[in-house]
């Protein structure tokens, strides 16, 4: 099983998540076990689906604290995204993450 942490996430307008900035963890020394980077959110559902753990960070004032574990969700139109598990926390939802900036215009790099 990989371990899988997200820093930062892009919501679309309706508050769901779209893409994620995330990287392997090397839980041995709770350190980046690579270079982050962005995927779109059905990496992280096909990640949970083969069995990985992946954890939200939220800011601290020590950098970022891994709180909650992100679950996949199925929409009744066949789509699936990710939540995090658990009842609703004060300041620990997937709003209260860091946010990746806008993309770039579709047909531009």
């Amino acid at each position: 099983m990989t371990v899988y942490a997200v820093s930062r996430v892009r919501l679309d307008q309706d508050g769901r998540v779209t893409h994620v900035l995330w990287g392997r963890v090397n839980t041995t020394t709770n350190s980046w076990a690579g270079p982050e980077s962005e995927v779109p959110v059905k990496q992280v559902v096909y990640a949970i689906h083969a069995g990985d753990s992946v954890f939200a960070l939220f800011p601290s004032e020590h950098g970022h604290v891994p709180e909650r574990r992100f679950t996949v969700v199925d929409y009744d139109n066949g789509w699936e995204t990710v939540s995090l598990e658990g009842p609703p926390t004060h300041e620990r939802e997937i709003h209260d993450m860091d946010r990746l900036g806008a993309p770039p215009p579709q047909g531009k790099p």
